[in-house]
């Protein structure tokens, strides 16, 4: 799971009320420059950094750079991982293009497996801040959990309708 808290959104009463539809739990695909924000994340130098955004129109590599930068400044290690992983995801992506976790009967179900989801990564996420404070890197683990807190904090629970009529 990939994937900042966003509340459930119903998007119509009409939806909600129809016999036999099924929800999706679904969540954002991550963003176009993704592998380019990375190289700058990871990027050890200056020439690494230009090199990374070359491609990119001057104003985006600015926009880019900045995010990087302000996402590094952050002092805790934990807290720049949930940083990364949130500006990793694409939240203004067409719902049509967010990725499918799971389908439910209904929007109440759907929101409950949501909420239980969101609860265990949470505490999962507590116990490694608090683990690793001082640390300077993340185990796979711990970045996975990380990862999952992420796309449960911006899933959104659909009706199925709303992906096929398109």
């Amino acid at each position: 799971m990939s994937g900042v808290a966003v509340a459930v959104t119903v998007l119509s009463p009409a939806a909600a009320a129809e016999k036999g539809a099924s929800w999706l739990l679904v969540t954002p695909p991550p963003i176009p420059e993704k592998r380019t924000l990375m190289k700058v994340y990871v990027a050890d130098s200056e020439a690494e950094v230009k090199a990374a955004v070359a491609s990119l129109p001057g104003e985006e590599q600015v926009r880019l750079v900045t995010k990087v930068y302000e996402i590094l400044t952050i002092p805790a290690l934990t807290a720049r991982t949930e940083a990364l992983l949130d500006v990793l995801q694409d939240q203004s992506a067409p719902v049509v293009r967010w990725r499918r976790i799971e389908r439910f009967d209904s929007a109440a179900s759907c929101e409950q497996e949501r909420r239980r989801a969101l609860q265990k990564f949470e505490r999962a996420a507590a116990n490694v801040r608090a683990s690793s404070a001082d640390g300077d890197e993340l185990t796979v683990e711990d970045w996975t959990i990380f990862e999952g807190l992420t796309a449960c904090r911006l899933s959104r629970c659909v009706p199925e309708s709303t992906l096929l009529s398109r």
